[in-house]
């Protein structure tokens, strides 16, 4: 049997094409597979490379809590400034302790130096949160009478430009 192959037909054309593409595809495939020669993928952590200590406040996006969330940033913002020492703000709309304990946990596992948080689903969600992570400093803003605050600093909103801008300056020497 005699099988004739032209490329002058347009069935030889397509059939040359179709090879050439599959050829093609595995070997790129194969090229860029990622390996397996021993070398581990990259683990993904989160690293300030500025050096500096970091400051998160948690708080969530009511209503109720929004006057004491916006003057906490502002003396955050502010005291950060001063001190050289890094400030972030995570507002999420948690509206109780389940809720907010994932959010808490990111910002221990995004390594902030100290946690403050302002609304009730966050200050009730910190005593899961203290006893795992002893390297972080809290902070609580008026947080709700019974609230379980071993571990943590409690203030008033009275006193969050004198000892939450203290709190923040004092994270300077400790870190040096």
């Amino acid at each position: 049997m005699k099988v004739s192959f032209s490329l002058r037909t347009s069935r030889g054309l397509v059939l040359a094409a179709a090879t050439t593409v599959v050829l093609l595809g595995a070997s790129l495939t194969i090229w860029l597979w990622p390996g397996t020669d021993g070398d581990p993928l990259a683990k993904v952590t989160a690293n300030d490379y500025s050096g500096r200590p970091s400051v998160c406040l948690a708080a969530d996006d009511s209503v109720a809590s929004a006057q004491i969330v916006q003057h906490t940033w502002t003396v955050l913002q502010q005291s950060g400034q001063d001190s050289q020492v890094n400030v972030q703000q995570l507002v999420v709309p948690a509206k109780d302790t389940a809720e907010a304990v994932p959010y808490l946990a990111g910002l221990v596992a995004q390594r902030c130096t100290m946690v403050v948080t302002a609304g009730a689903a966050f200050d009730r969600a910190l005593p899961s949160i203290v006893k795992d992570a002893p390297h972080v400093r809290f902070v609580a803003i008026d947080p709700p009478a019974g609230t379980d605050l071993k571990g943590t600093t409690a203030l008033t909103s009275d006193q969050l430009p004198d000892r939450l801008g203290q709190n923040v300056r004092d994270l300077v020497t400790e870190h040096s």
